[in-house]
């Protein structure tokens, strides 16, 4: 399954959770959660130094807020989850693998439907009666166009 491409964020929420963060907190900790998301399985290695660089910070300064960042998270299997983000990736995981097996329903019900349908288009003609010709658009020669398109036979 691809990654999903979107982050829902519910502000008010989020806000509740973090009115304690510095601006440089706030900014780490969304740069973590975007990181997360991106992954294959929706969190970030415990590892300070890509933590640090995940982040855009010099290791010390990372160092310094990592506790405070990291107070959301959960380590499991030397990878850290936020709970939240993680519920929400598999939501977004679930309705894309619908929203695809249901895209792909139609186009196999459409590409099913274009081969029953499937017209000879050499069969097909235009003029008049038993498709020899003699029509008003064989009076026109070549396939030209007249001033007067239907002329009367005459």
């Amino acid at each position: 399954m691809g990654k999903p491409s979107h982050i829902p964020l519910f502000p008010d929420s989020y806000h509740k959770d973090t009115t304690h963060l510095t601006t440089e907190e706030h900014g780490a900790y969304l740069l973590l959660m975007m990181a997360a998301w991106g992954s294959d399985d929706c969190s970030i290695p415990d590892n300070h130094a890509r933590l640090a660089a995940l982040v855009k910070l010099p290791l010390q300064r990372w160092r310094r807020i990592a506790d405070t960042v990291l107070e959301f998270w959960t380590l499991e299997n030397g990878r850290w989850h936020q709970k939240r983000l993680r519920k929400e990736w598999y939501y977004v995981q679930a309705k894309s693998a619908k929203r695809k097996a249901a895209a792909d329903s139609r186009w196999g019900m459409q590409m099913h439907m274009q081969n029953e349908c499937k017209t000879d288009a050499s069969a097909m003609h235009l003029g008049g009666g038993g498709g020899g010709g003699g029509g008003s658009m064989s009076k026109l020669g070549g396939g030209g166009f007249s001033e007067t398109p239907f002329e009367e036979e005459g």
